[in-house]
């Protein structure tokens, strides 16, 4: 069995290099989260993994004064110089409605990432003296994220990496849906934000 697949080989892990960076990223308090639109929250309760980033924040209202209902958050995952490392709309409906939102109202949020792989050109920003290739699913030749990327794996574990991507694939795509969903009934609703 190969090392590269996590705990009941449900998942791929992250690159030893990929995890001191984030172990650096989180050490020098380096996260800003942009929620577009409502503001920022500036060092996250920052939660990782050999998969994952969980991010945990609290996002204090200070508009609009009468509620408002709110069918997504557009969110954005920085560093403290405004690099860009994740952005993703996220769903804000509740049983089928969007929440309200106003001054003086607050909400206690996780937002967990799952990573495939880390942009080499962000780690050598990060660990400058980092050689070779720094994610095992980044592709030699091409130097893209690939499904295979560097890694040499058997005929059964390329068939257990192909049915992972897709099952992370399925569940991209019903955060894109609900998203989506979110947003076209933000627009029947004809709301427009303050």
């Amino acid at each position: 069995m190969s090392e590269i697949f996590g705990i009941a080989r449900s998942y791929t892990r992250l690159s030893e290099i990929e995890q001191e960076f984030l172990e650096r990223m989180v050490a020098s308090q380096n996260f800003v989260i942009h929620i577009i639109g409502w503001g920022y929250v500036e060092n996250p309760r920052v939660k990782f993994g050999d998969l994952r980033l969980g991010l945990e924040f609290r996002l204090d209202f200070v508009k609009p004064h009468e509620p408002v209902p709110v069918h997504y958050f557009d969110l954005e995952l920085r560093t403290r110089s405004g690099v860009l490392l994740f952005k993703e709309r996220q769903s804000c409906m509740y049983d089928g409605k969007p929440v309200l939102v106003g001054a003086g109202l607050f909400f206690d949020l996780a937002w967990d990432i799952a990573i495939t792989a880390i942009d080499p050109k962000l780690i050598k920003m990060v660990m400058p003296n980092a050689i070779g290739l720094t994610s095992r699913f980044i592709d030699k030749e091409t130097q893209q994220v690939s499904l295979y990327g560097n890694t040499n794996l058997s005929t059964k574990d390329k068939k257990h990496l192909e049915r992972m991507r897709f099952a992370e694939a399925f569940s991209k795509e019903d955060t894109k849906n609900k998203a989506l969903k979110a947003g076209v009934a933000e627009t029947k609703a004809g709301v427009v934000k303050k």
